[in-house]
Formats: C-alpha cells, sequence, structure tokens
C-alpha cells in the first residue's frame, strides 16, 4: 500500500510539474491556445481572464470595436509578452515599438487602427491591458514659425493680472512682509 501511494504521489507530482511549465512557456503559446473577447483580431491566451468591470469597448462609425479591455492570469509576464508579439503578428498587426523591463509595452498598427498591449507582474497574477484606438487622420498642431507651442493670437490659458500686494499665504503668513 505504501509502494502504490508513493507512486500515486510521485504521478501526480510530475503531472503538476508538467502542466505548469508547458503552460507558461512560450514555445507552447500558439494560437490554439486562445481566444477572442472584445477585439476579434487580438487573440488573447486562455490563461488570461477578462475583466470586464474595468473594460470599456465602443463600436466606431465603420462597425470596429474600440477601447480598452482588461485581464488578469496566472501567466509570466515575459511569457505572456512573447505571447502576444507571436500572435498578433499572424494576424497582420504589424509591431511598431516596444519597451519591456518590470512593465511591459507594445505598440502594433493595423489599417486605420493601433493596438496598445500594456502588461504589469503583480504579487499574485498578471494584469494585461488591450487597448484598440483609431489613427488621427491629418492631425498635426498650428505652428508658427520654429516654435510647436506659438499658436498665433489664442493664448494657451486665460490668466487674470497680477496683484502686487496679493499674498497667497495670507496675512498671518511668514510669508508677509
Amino acid at each position: 500500500m505504501k509502494k502504490f501511494l508513493l507512486f500515486a504521489s510521485f504521478l501526480l507530482l510530475t503531472a503538476c510539474f508538467d502542466m505548469n511549465t508547458s503552460a507558461d512557456s512560450p514555445a507552447s503559446s500558439t494560437v490554439s491556445n486562445v481566444y477572442t473577447s472584445q477585439f476579434p483580431e487580438v487573440p488573447i491566451p486562455m490563461l488570461m481572464e477578462p475583466d470586464p468591470k474595468n473594460s470599456l469597448t465602443t463600436v466606431n462609425s465603420a462597425g470596429e470595436k474600440l477601447g480598452r479591455e482588461n485581464f488578469k492570469g496566472n501567466m509570466e509576464a515575459s511569457n505572456l509578452a512573447a505571447h502576444m508579439v507571436q500572435n498578433l503578428t499572424s494576424q497582420s498587426w504589424s509591431l511598431i515599438g516596444s519597451v519591456q523591463g518590470e512593465k511591459t509595452l507594445q505598440l502594433y498598427q493595423k489599417d486605420s487602427r493601433y493596438l496598445v498591449i500594456f502588461i504589469e507582474s503583480g504579487t499574485f497574477n498578471t494584469s494585461m491591458q488591450v487597448w484598440v484606438v483609431n489613427h488621427l487622420n491629418n492631425f498635426s498642431l498650428p505652428t508658427q514659425g520654429n516654435d510647436p507651442f506659438n499658436f498665433g493670437d489664442t493664448p494657451a490659458f486665460q490668466s487674470a493680472p497680477i496683484n502686487d500686494n496679493f499674498n497667497d499665504f495670507g496675512a498671518n503668513s511668514v510669508f508677509s512682509e
């Protein structure tokens, strides 16, 4: 009986070890291990669960979904980042740039949309934000000369005339005369 219990516990530990290593490895992160949530062209790993209370999506005039969707799951952040690159490029998203460290930011482009992935590793799980936004067509700031902050006659903010006798700290302040 002892040999049977020892053998059964060995098999159980082996199965648990195999599940933990294969679930988080980038090699096993293929398109078949995903689902789509709010954004049909954004594959999400099966280990990441949607957080609908912290998500906001809308539909633009072309019928495309835009907005933000949040996810949480038990997946290592670096593996999640590698998974997203692999699966998004297979969906024709072009990786424009990325920053990876304690937090990971990835920027993608496809047709008239941008996709931003923000991954943050937590104490007990990893969180991911998925943002899908439209391009801003023909967007440019009005400029005059070489100064990009000079908007002509329109002031950047309205200000009131300054009274020289005005004291922000009150009459009894150590700064009053």
